[in-house]
């Protein structure tokens, strides 16, 4: 965090100059000078207590740490539903393909976020059930609790959905699904999630 950017545009914005801000925050003029030029640098309470006086509020955030660019499952079923309404299922599928990497690339505090939160339906049922079995394929890998809405009624298909388009591959695609997309009805080649 630049907090002599975030000080100056504060007090910018509240339309005070150092001596005011200095006043109303119970401080030396010298010392929100050296807070602005970057020499000093304010503890929280003190950022808190100068910003308060600029008429902000502080809000600190501690996010997990992603692979960049990582969409979490509840992320992806928002575009997911985009790219079928257009008829665009190839590039969905491809979202599901590459959250693998997405996920194996993130820490764990990453990884838990990025399966936690349920996904919004995407208007097909296929595509929902597999977003619950990538959660429940990962969690395993990951070792990470499996979230419960997994279990939900919804994140299940019938009539079984074979993601390869051939029949020709159903039997192989079917002797390879792990038990957890199987288990929603999905039939999915573990290699496709083995990419290096």
């Amino acid at each position: 965090m630049d907090t002599a950017s975030l000080l100056k545009g504060a007090r910018a914005a509240a339309e005070i100059s150092q001596h005011d801000l200095a006043r109303r925050a119970h401080t030396a003029q010298s010392a929100v000078a050296a807070y602005e030029s970057g020499s000093r640098s304010p503890g929280i309470a003190t950022l808190e207590r100068l910003l308060a006086a600029c008429d902000y509020d502080l809000a600190v955030a501690a996010r997990p740490r992603v692979r960049r660019g990582a969409a979490s499952l509840a992320e992806l079923a928002d575009v997911i539903r985009a790219d079928l309404a257009v008829g665009r299922e190839q590039d969905a599928l491809r979202l599901i393909f590459g959250f693998a990497d997405d996920f194996r690339g993130s820490p764990r505090p990453g990884r838990i976020a990025l399966v936690k939160d349920e996904p919004p339906l995407t208007g097909d049922g296929r595509f929902d059930a597999a977003l619950a079995g990538l959660a429940e394929f990962f969690t395993a890998e990951g070792q990470i609790s499996i979230p419960a809405w997994v279990n939900e009624p919804s994140r299940f298909t019938e009539p079984w959905w074979f993601v390869a388009t051939r029949p020709a591959f159903h039997a192989y695609t079917l002797a390879h699904t792990p038990a957890v997309f199987a288990r929603h009805g999905v039939f999915i080649a573990r290699e496709v999630f083995d990419r290096a």
